[in-house]
Protein backbone atom coordinates (compact mmCIF):
# COMPACT_ATOMS: atom_id res chain seq x y z
CA UNK A 1 0.00 0.00 0.00
CA UNK A 2 1.54 3.43 -1.10
CA UNK A 3 1.88 6.07 1.22
CA UNK A 4 -1.02 7.81 -0.12
CA UNK A 5 -3.39 5.02 0.81
CA UNK A 6 -1.95 4.70 4.39
CA UNK A 7 -2.84 8.23 4.57
CA UNK A 8 -6.50 7.88 3.73
CA UNK A 9 -7.02 4.35 5.52
CA UNK A 10 -5.44 6.64 8.39
CA UNK A 11 -7.95 9.39 7.66
CA UNK A 12 -10.79 6.90 7.68
CA UNK A 13 -10.16 5.83 11.08
CA UNK A 14 -9.30 8.84 12.43
CA UNK A 15 -13.01 9.99 11.36
CA UNK A 16 -14.78 6.74 12.53
CA UNK A 17 -12.17 6.33 16.17
CA UNK A 18 -10.90 9.31 16.70
CA UNK A 19 -12.94 10.94 19.33
CA UNK A 20 -13.44 7.53 20.77
CA UNK A 21 -9.98 6.86 20.98
CA UNK A 22 -9.36 10.37 22.34
CA UNK A 23 -11.87 9.93 25.20
CA UNK A 24 -10.13 6.96 26.04
CA UNK A 25 -7.95 7.67 29.33
CA UNK A 26 -5.07 5.52 28.60
CA UNK A 27 -4.79 6.57 25.24
CA UNK A 28 -4.98 10.16 26.14
CA UNK A 29 -2.71 9.41 28.78
CA UNK A 30 -0.15 8.09 26.40
CA UNK A 31 -0.84 10.89 23.77
CA UNK A 32 -0.06 13.80 26.42
CA UNK A 33 3.25 11.48 27.35
CA UNK A 34 4.01 11.21 23.54
CA UNK A 35 3.92 15.01 22.92
CA UNK A 36 5.96 15.44 26.15
CA UNK A 37 8.72 13.14 25.01
CA UNK A 38 8.61 14.53 21.89
CA UNK A 39 9.43 17.59 22.62
CA UNK A 40 11.95 16.84 25.35
CA UNK A 41 14.08 14.80 22.10
CA UNK A 42 13.86 17.95 19.84
CA UNK A 43 14.84 20.42 22.49
CA UNK A 44 17.78 19.04 23.18
CA UNK A 45 18.42 18.10 19.59
CA UNK A 46 18.20 21.84 18.89
CA UNK A 47 20.32 22.37 22.18
CA UNK A 48 23.62 20.73 21.14
CA UNK A 49 22.98 21.63 17.56
CA UNK A 50 21.91 18.57 15.56
CA UNK A 51 18.69 20.59 13.72
CA UNK A 52 21.35 23.17 12.74
CA UNK A 53 23.79 20.30 11.40
CA UNK A 54 21.03 18.93 9.79
CA UNK A 55 19.61 22.30 8.41
CA UNK A 56 23.62 23.30 7.03
CA UNK A 57 23.74 19.73 5.19
CA UNK A 58 20.11 19.48 3.48
CA UNK A 59 21.34 23.36 2.03
CA UNK A 60 24.73 21.76 0.45
CA UNK A 61 24.01 18.51 -0.70
CA UNK A 62 20.17 17.11 0.47
CA UNK A 63 18.00 15.75 3.16
CA UNK A 64 18.65 11.98 4.44
CA UNK A 65 14.87 12.51 4.61
CA UNK A 66 14.33 10.21 1.25
CA UNK A 67 11.95 8.65 -0.62
CA UNK A 68 11.93 5.41 0.90
CA UNK A 69 11.82 6.34 4.30
CA UNK A 70 8.39 6.95 4.06
CA UNK A 71 7.72 3.48 3.38
CA UNK A 72 8.40 3.02 7.55
CA UNK A 73 5.26 4.44 8.26
CA UNK A 74 2.24 2.31 8.84
CA UNK A 75 -1.29 3.57 9.62
CA UNK A 76 -1.20 3.08 13.28
CA UNK A 77 1.48 5.76 13.01
CA UNK A 78 0.13 7.91 10.41
CA UNK A 79 -3.30 7.48 12.81
CA UNK A 80 -1.24 8.74 16.08
CA UNK A 81 0.11 11.86 14.17
CA UNK A 82 -3.84 13.17 13.47
CA UNK A 83 -4.67 12.40 17.28
CA UNK A 84 -1.52 14.35 18.23
CA UNK A 85 -3.21 16.99 15.83
CA UNK A 86 -1.00 16.90 13.06
CA UNK A 87 -2.42 17.71 9.55
CA UNK A 88 -1.05 14.99 7.29
CA UNK A 89 -0.06 16.30 4.10
CA UNK A 90 -1.74 15.98 0.65
CA UNK A 91 1.59 16.04 -1.86
CA UNK A 92 5.21 15.80 -1.37
CA UNK A 93 7.28 18.66 -0.67
CA UNK A 94 9.56 17.81 -3.46
CA UNK A 95 9.63 14.58 -5.11
CA UNK A 96 13.21 13.49 -3.84
CA UNK A 97 12.25 13.56 -0.34
CA UNK A 98 10.50 11.57 2.01
CA UNK A 99 6.62 12.36 2.02
CA UNK A 100 6.44 13.57 5.30
CA UNK A 101 9.58 16.15 5.09
CA UNK A 102 8.70 19.85 4.20
CA UNK A 103 10.42 22.80 3.92
CA UNK A 104 10.76 22.92 7.27
CA UNK A 105 11.91 19.36 8.08
CA UNK A 106 9.46 16.47 9.31
CA UNK A 107 5.72 17.35 9.62
CA UNK A 108 4.75 14.69 11.62
CA UNK A 109 5.21 14.77 15.50
CA UNK A 110 5.21 10.63 16.07
CA UNK A 111 8.43 9.09 14.24
CA UNK A 112 9.85 6.23 13.40
CA UNK A 113 12.52 4.98 15.06
CA UNK A 114 15.01 5.47 11.97
CA UNK A 115 13.93 8.99 12.11
CA UNK A 116 14.61 9.64 15.57
CA UNK A 117 17.75 7.27 16.25
CA UNK A 118 19.44 7.93 12.99
CA UNK A 119 22.66 9.90 13.32
CA UNK A 120 24.99 10.48 10.27
CA UNK A 121 28.46 11.04 10.95
CA UNK A 122 28.30 14.61 10.43
CA UNK A 123 26.07 14.57 13.45
CA UNK A 124 28.12 12.89 15.43
CA UNK A 125 31.31 14.59 15.21
CA UNK A 126 29.12 17.49 16.05
CA UNK A 127 27.61 16.45 19.54
CA UNK A 128 30.38 14.50 20.25
CA UNK A 129 29.62 12.68 24.03
CA UNK A 130 26.07 14.32 23.62
CA UNK A 131 25.15 11.24 21.34
CA UNK A 132 24.38 8.63 24.53
CA UNK A 133 22.33 11.34 26.50
CA UNK A 134 20.79 11.95 22.78
CA UNK A 135 19.89 8.68 22.46
CA UNK A 136 18.56 8.78 26.50
CA UNK A 137 16.30 10.98 25.54
CA UNK A 138 14.91 9.75 22.25
CA UNK A 139 14.35 6.37 23.93
CA UNK A 140 12.01 7.57 25.85
CA UNK A 141 9.75 9.17 23.10
CA UNK A 142 10.28 5.89 20.82
CA UNK A 143 9.39 3.64 23.98
CA UNK A 144 6.32 6.04 24.72
CA UNK A 145 4.82 5.31 20.78
CA UNK A 146 5.44 1.67 20.61
CA UNK A 147 3.12 1.36 23.79
CA UNK A 148 0.76 3.98 22.07
CA UNK A 149 0.86 2.10 19.15
CA UNK A 150 0.26 -1.27 20.64
CA UNK A 151 -2.84 0.15 22.86
CA UNK A 152 -4.35 1.38 19.14
CA UNK A 153 -4.15 -1.88 17.92
CA UNK A 154 -5.92 -3.37 20.40
CA UNK A 155 -8.37 -0.76 20.15
CA UNK A 156 -8.84 -0.64 16.43
CA UNK A 157 -8.82 -4.77 16.93
CA UNK A 158 -12.26 -4.67 19.82
CA UNK A 159 -13.88 -1.82 17.81
CA UNK A 160 -13.78 -4.16 14.78
CA UNK A 161 -15.00 -7.13 17.00
CA UNK A 162 -18.07 -5.26 18.39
Amino acid sequence: MGVEERIKKARKLYDLYGERLLRDDRISELINRLERAVERTWSYMREIGVTEVCRECAMEVGSCCKRWVEDEYDVEILLINLLMGVELPERRYREDLCFFCGENGCRLKAREVICVNFLCDRVLRRIGDKEKELQRIAGEELETCFILRDEIRKRLYSFDHE
